[in-house]
């Protein structure tokens, strides 16, 4: 596939996952068993970006080794890459997070949504592990990434404003905003954190979120006017994301028993990633605001 020529140079791809089971195994407690994917398949010729951000996936388990196995392959990739880890906070020192940095690691990620699987946490219990990380945080300037519900960010709001400023707040595939949730006041809550610079949003799960609408075009039309206020809201507070390779959706496991989530491996989905970008390229007309979503907002923050 051709690189896509709407992307600028040194553009950011801030959510991906890596699976390679052969060396790290999945752990037993697990929600989907995905085939391998490894970063040098990363399809940089087409989405056009070279610098990458790994998000350590829920089915690597808590140890970091796996992401810091690929970080460290950055020269064979032929990428620029960073790093969003499991992080316990109760059995990390200091020191192994100093050791994380240097690896490439500039944060932590939360994958809060249940999808059906399992009991879906709730606000407080999410805020007391976001407040658990940011204590330990601020001094490195790392972010917590958290892919929750709009609800959830919502009830999260008096918490992030008074958080260390150093620590800077992520939040997955629009905040988890489905179509017509964003006439809702949680979601009007959530874009007065982007407004007010507390909170950048990942431009990306597109597909996730307009699931039943269609696709391509026809899908993101679902969810335009999501995407156009988060923009509208924040311009200097979005990143772009792939969300490569693309794992299966939640609603495809419901139904499935815990053994066969173990036995039965998944390939991934073709999702029209070129198209996304094209509808994005259309929405947002300014030269400026599109090289923020693309490379000036990520460098900012994952750097």
């Amino acid at each position: 596939m051709p690189r896509s020529p709407l992307v600028p140079a040194g553009a950011w791809d801030t959510h991906t996952h890596v699976f390679d089971p052969v060396n790290f195994p999945y752990p037993t407690s697990r929600s989907y068993t995905p085939k391998a994917a490894q970063i040098t398949e990363y399809p940089s010729k087409f989405t056009g970006c070279t610098c990458v951000v790994v998000v350590h996936a829920s089915v690597q388990g808590t140890s970091p080794a796996a992401l810091i196995d690929t970080l460290s392959k950055a020269q064979t990739a032929g990428l620029t890459l960073r790093g969003l880890a499991t992080i316990d906070v109760n059995t990390t020192t200091d020191a192994e997070l100093d050791a994380l940095h240097a690896a490439g690691v500039r944060g932590a990620r939360l994958h809060e949504m249940s999808w059906g699987h399992g009991e879906q946490a709730g606000g407080s219990q999410i805020g007391k592990k976001v407040a658990a990380l940011a204590e330990r945080f601020g001094r490195l300037g790392w972010a917590i990434g958290v892919f929750c519900d709009v609800r959830t960010w919502a009830s999260m709001a008096e918490q992030i404003r008074a958080m260390d400023p150093r620590v800077k707040m992520i939040a997955d595939h629009f905040g988890g905003t489905f179509p017509g949730e964003e006439k809702t006041p949680e979601f009007a809550t959530f874009l007065e954190l982007v407004k007010e610079g507390r909170l950048t949003v990942k431009v990306s799960g597109f597909e996730r979120l307009y699931n039943g609408h269609g696709s391509g075009r026809e899908g993101m039309k679902a969810i335009e006017p999501i995407v156009k206020a988060v923009i509208a809201a924040g311009p200097d507070q979005i990143v772009f994301g792939s969300d490569w390779p693309h794992t299966q959706l939640g609603v495809a496991r419901k139904g499935r028993t815990d053994q066969q989530r173990l036995d039965d491996i998944e390939g991934f989905r073709e999702v029209p990633d070129d198209v996304h970008i094209e509808v994005l390229r259309e929405w947002i007309t300014d030269d400026a605001v599109w090289q923020k979503l693309f490379v000036t907002n990520s460098e900012k923050l994952f750097r």
